[in-house]
């Protein structure tokens, strides 16, 4: 079963799923699947709601740890993946053995800059899975200038992706390796999985996703949302809450939701959270606490709120 629990910020659905694992206990095993900057949080929340025996029945997982965890089990932990600098100079060599077919990128530049760039590009085609051939074809209806540059990012990168299974060894990331290992490693067969802190999952994730819906006992996301709301702040999550929804359908799985009532507004910070993309209500309470900055960039931003955080913390 699928299970979307859908909420404004600060509703309770993170509070509600460490009661849920805690309810399970041993009773199940379970996973908290957060993203890659909540896992220190989200391993003290388990360990302060569950307590000394959380170790036995709930893991706090990211998508890469949970990819460490299946390849161990089917091999190919010891496969190396490719860092920054590694595709870069797999790219380079691309450019140069593809530069008589080339139409655009006949003689690019070999800065780091332009080599980052295509990397962050090809990145994006793994993620959503999107396959040269595809590319090439979409090229071939485009035409003109934006057909060409299309058609020489299809080849680089389809050179890109044979290279990284050159010689049976497999530098492609651990994330597309999950997504082809993930149902016969057995790993989650049973197990009730919580997804939390996630606005959208691209591709690959989806496909992860799918696999959990078949194998896992219970799947539960918690999503940004207010029921009857069409706010464009909660645009995205209702589009992610739709794919998922269809997901389910596709899968055979039946799907619940669940909308968490929002709590009432306490102090300024929260009214602006409120209201900022809503109606224009007036804050009649103290907002010493509330001021606002205007930087020239976002450098100069950070670097005030840098120095204001030092501020209040020495």
């Amino acid at each position: 079963m699928l299970k979307l629990l859908i909420g404004r910020a600060c509703s309770g659905k993170s509070a509600r799923i460490l009661r849920e694992i805690c309810g399970l206990g041993d009773a199940s095993r379970q996973i908290l699947l957060v993203p890659e900057h909540a896992s220190h949080a989200a391993e003290a929340d388990v360990c302060r709601a569950c307590g000394d025996t959380a170790s036995r029945h709930v893991e706090a997982l990211t998508f890469k740890l949970l990819a460490r965890r299946v390849l161990s089990l089917t091999g190919g932990l010891c496969d190396y993946a490719l860092d920054a600098g590694g595709k870069l100079l797999m790219i380079e060599r691309a450019l140069h053995e593809t530069a008589t077919q080339l139409r655009v990128y006949k003689r690019p530049s070999r800065r780091v800059a332009f080599l980052g760039g295509l990397s962050r590009i090809f990145d994006e085609f793994s993620a959503y899975e999107t396959a040269p051939e595809r590319l090439f074809d979409c090229a071939a209806a485009i035409g003109g200038a934006q057909g060409d540059k299309l058609h020489d990012l299809a080849l680089l990168y389809g050179v890109y992706s044979a290279k990284l299974q050159n010689g049976g060894e497999d530098r492609r990331d651990r994330m597309e390796r999950l997504a082809e290992k993930l149902e016969e490693s057995g790993y989650i067969d049973g197990k009730d999985i919580f997804l939390d802190g996630f606005s959208y999952f691209n591709a690959q994730e989806e496909r992860i996703l799918a696999v959990m819906l078949r194998r896992a006992r219970s799947v539960t996301v918690t999503l940004l949302g207010e029921r009857g709301s069409a706010s464009e702040v909660f645009a995205a999550c209702s589009r992610t809450r739709e794919r998922l929804m269809r997901l389910a359908s596709e899968n055979g799985v039946r799907c619940e939701l669940e909308w968490l009532a929002p709590q009432e507004a306490a102090g300024a910070l929260a009214h602006i959270e409120r209201h900022f993309f809503g109606e224009n209500a007036a804050w009649e309470g103290d907002a010493a606490n509330v001021c606002t900055r205007r930087a020239e960039t976002v450098t100069s931003e950070c670097e005030w709120a840098a120095a204001e955080i030092l501020r209040l913390v020495l």
